[in-house]
């Protein structure tokens, strides 16, 4: 989700809802990573058979990053949902510092297991036991009022109690949270998997709910690791492996757009995230990063050069917002998912090109 518009900037600068209101400025630290400085990093070591089985797979180069971005995943949310969050007194899980994801505990996935059976079993399944008594009861010899007898009133009764009625309620609570009274199932809680922050420059990956490591980004080496599926087809899972300890777990980043997509959408995908760690750049120009861009200071630099509307993403229409999404898909079809490829073992001026680019330097 991206692309610019144009409108006064004091209207940029100044915050345009509560959450924003409530929140202050980014400061970069130390750690922060900066692809236009930065250390040379050492080479690799020999890793072992087991590293290289979960390392197999296409990698990802760090790169010059453009404005390219995936739909996929990104899509779901639209402009009125952004609206809802903007209520919400919790942070996104993509915001001007961080971006969190997160997974369903055990309690979380039992749940939603039940709530696509019972709605399963109220669609399909009870209506079809219903119609079947009704058509027994019609096609008896005695007729509905003499055949509805003891065992007849029993079924009917253990059919509507046992099973109707239970399945309702779980129906109903589901409704209840998706219209966000979440304090009706305080055991749904969500589970941390993994944290990018921009503002330090490191990536946490989380075990049990509490840190099991944390390293630079600019540590990490970013590859695609594939699965195949009963049908034949693959799986894809975009994860960062950190390149100098044999930890047997990567931190796996694309669990928002999806397993089943073309792999140039998952370098696009990098692309973003580069972008999004990257302090000398601004932030991705999407949907759920726009309220973000008033707290960056290299994003805020950046709107008020090209004169962005704040508001270009939430004041658009659901259908305004799709529109545009098929759009940025069919615009990116033809171009490269990201910019020249960045030798961190040599440096950054290592990009394989003779020009040089105009740096600004960053708040830390």
């Amino acid at each position: 989700m991206k692309e610019k518009g144009q409108m006064n900037m004091d209207a940029s600068q100044a915050p345009d809802n509560a959450r924003t209101n409530q929140q202050t400025i980014s400061h970069y630290q130390d750690t922060a990573y900066n692809s236009q400085h930065f250390l040379p990093q050492k080479p690799r070591q020999e890793q072992g058979f087991l590293r290289r089985m979960m390392t197999r797979g296409q990698h990802f180069t760090f790169s010059e990053t453009t404005a390219s971005i995936t739909v996929k995943g990104l899509d779901e949310m639209t402009p009125t949902d952004m609206a809802e969050e903007e209520k919400s007194p919790k942070p996104m899980y993509w915001n001007a510092e961080k971006f969190i994801g997160e997974s369903l505990n055990g309690w979380s996935q039992s749940y939603v297991f039940m709530v696509g059976m019972a709605n399963t079993c109220l669609i399909v399944v009870l209506p079809l036991s219903y119609a079947v008594f009704l058509f027994g009861l019609f096609l008896g010899k005695s007729g509905i009022a003499v055949g509805w007898d003891r065992t007849y009133a029993d079924i009917f009764l253990g059919l509507t109690l046992y099973a109707t009625l239970p399945c309702l309620i779980i129906h109903l609570h589901s409704r209840f949270l998706n219209a966000g009274y979440f304090f009706l199932a305080p055991f749904l809680k969500a589970r941390r998997v993994f944290e990018l922050n921009r503002t330090t420059g490191m990536v946490t990956l989380f075990k049990k709910g509490k840190p099991f490591f944390t390293h630079p980004f600019i540590e990490f080496d970013c590859v695609l690791l594939s699965s195949p599926t009963q049908q034949g087809l693959l799986n894809y899972s975009l994860t960062l492996i950190h390149r100098y300890q044999n930890y047997s777990v990567g931190v796996p980043i694309s669990g928002s757009m999806g397993a089943n997509h073309k792999v140039i959408e998952y370098l696009r995908f990098w692309n973003m995230v580069q972008r999004f760690m990257d302090i000398s750049q601004p932030l991705p120009d999407i949907l759920v990063l726009e309220p973000a861009r008033l707290r960056d200071p290299t994003t805020i630099a950046y709107d008020k050069v090209h004169g962005r509307d704040p508001r270009y993403w939430r004041d658009m229409t659901d259908e305004e917002f799709a529109h545009r999404m098929k759009a940025i898909e069919g615009e990116q079809r033809n171009t490269p998912a990201t910019g020249k490829a960045i030798d961190i073992f040599k440096g950054p001026n290592s990009k394989t090109s003779a020009r040089k680019k105009p740096t600004n330097k960053k708040k830390k």
